[in-house]
């Protein structure tokens, strides 16, 4: 792409950069934090539909594998119509069922919903990542992509403590329904103030004058048309598959969000048991180790100096060994193996989609709905199989097993990417 295409050389965008930034903060912390707004009152969903802990756990795992599954459209999708539209569309439509869920009569309405969550999640989740790679360049490339990571990260906390906070104080309900409205400014966020991309502009023309012709055309020329687009989006898929550079990445996402979600799955149990005991209330608090995700600004523009490949290989060591920390049975040292853990995976994410825009150069969109749906298949077998490593080992099986895909993705690192 040339300097032309660049975020902050054009003229026109001088008196938005900061607002553009504020829009990519707050696109992934209200849109993202819908993921988790059931996982801390997963107790009072399942008095209140009566039903068991691990079927109240599919509000959490069910919306997991649908991001995961959704994913993969968007991204070519994006490639078509533009970045902008995908992101601020998905994101206004998921305002729908984050207001529903609060209506659910039953518990498969409610997981229905969810679902509708998940599949439009993506719109903004796995578009957002080319979006940034092609509007902004050099050190603030690196800074936008942290400020998308530390945007999802306080999704994420914010999901957790408010949906809890508000079900205390009021109920679930009122907790659900109350997502809806900071989703909606979000979006209004993300269309009032990021720019179209470049292209998109330059695109306009010709897309108005395929409009009239595809107005005008036959049917089977339509047909023909379609097809060719189904075809191409399966060449892009076929040829990022090809790019080792690439599958190296989504070896990278497929097994750093298995062994963050494991991890911080399982430690309730862990930490709740006979030897720590600690209470409810103490093991929300150690979430606030998700603070360690407002670092991703400054990883990002690290990454960006250092090199992409480094920044992964370092932040993924860190993880590691804040894992191998956790195996130390006093209290102090788990809680800063996790902060370790936890800082090296925020470190990890800006880098890894640093090195998407490096390595893709064409089909951006496709390329990142890939990563994203790889990253997301991880994460829901990280919410099912360290459960069974810690029915067979204990909490030195749940985190040997999430330590050993860490190696892999250091592996992978090392010789593929």
């Amino acid at each position: 792409m040339s300097s032309t295409t660049s975020f902050s050389p054009r003229p026109e965008q001088q008196g938005i950069r900061v607002g553009a930034l504020v829009a990519l903060f707050l696109g992934p912390a209200f849109v993202f934090a819908n993921m988790y707004t059931t996982q801390a009152i997963l107790p009072v969903l399942s008095r209140a539909f009566r039903v068991d802990a691990p079927t109240a756990g599919l509000t959490i795992s069910l919306i997991v594998l649908a991001v995961a599954v959704g994913s993969l459209f968007y991204g070519p999708l994006s490639d078509r119509i533009g970045r902008k539209i995908v992101m601020v569309g998905s994101s206004l439509l998921i305002t729908v069922p984050t207001l529903l869920c609060a209506f659910a009569p039953n518990f498969p309405t409610l997981l229905a919903l969810r679902a509708l969550q998940g599949l439009l999640m993506p719109g903004l989740t796995s578009v957002a990542i080319s979006y940034v790679n092609e509007e902004f360049r050099g050190y603030e490339r690196g800074l936008a992509m942290g400020v998308y990571v530390s945007g999802q990260t306080l999704g994420g906390l914010f999901a957790r403590l408010g949906s809890a906070a508000l079900t205390a104080a009021t109920n679930w309900q009122i907790a659900l329904f109350s997502f809806s409205l900071p989703t909606l400014i979000a979006a209004l966020a993300m269309w009032r103030f990021l720019p179209d991309t470049q292209e998109q502009r330059l695109q306009r023309p010709h897309l108005l004058q395929e409009r009239r012709f595809l107005s005008r055309a036959s049917k089977p020329t339509s047909d023909a048309s379609g097809s060719n687009v189904l075809r191409q989006s399966l060449s892009d898929i076929w040829l990022h598959l090809h790019n080792r550079h690439l599958v190296g990445a989504f070896i990278i996402g497929f097994t750093l969000f298995f062994g963050f979600v494991g991890t911080f799955t399982y430690l309730p149990y862990y930490l709740s048991g006979p030897h720590f005991g600690l209470s409810t209330v103490q093991l929300g608090l150690v979430y606030l180790l998700w603070l360690t995700g407002l670092c991703s600004p400054i990883a990002g523009s690290l990454a960006e100096r250092v090199g992409s490949r480094r920044a992964i290989a370092v932040s993924m060591s860190v993880a590691s060994c804040g894992l191998v920390i956790t195996l130390i049975p006093q209290l102090p040292l788990v809680i800063a193996g996790l902060g370790l853990l936890a800082l090296g995976m925020f470190c990890t994410i800006p880098a890894v989609n640093l090195y998407l825009g490096e390595q893709a150069h064409k089909a951006k969109g496709t390329a990142a709905s890939l990563y994203l749906s790889c990253y997301y298949f991880g994460g829901s077998l990280g919410a099912v199989l360290p459960g069974v490593a810690l029915l067979h080992g204990g909490w030195p099986g749940v985190a040997l097993l999430c330590l050993g895909t860490m190696l892999v993705a250091i592996v992978s690192d090392l010789v593929l990417c």
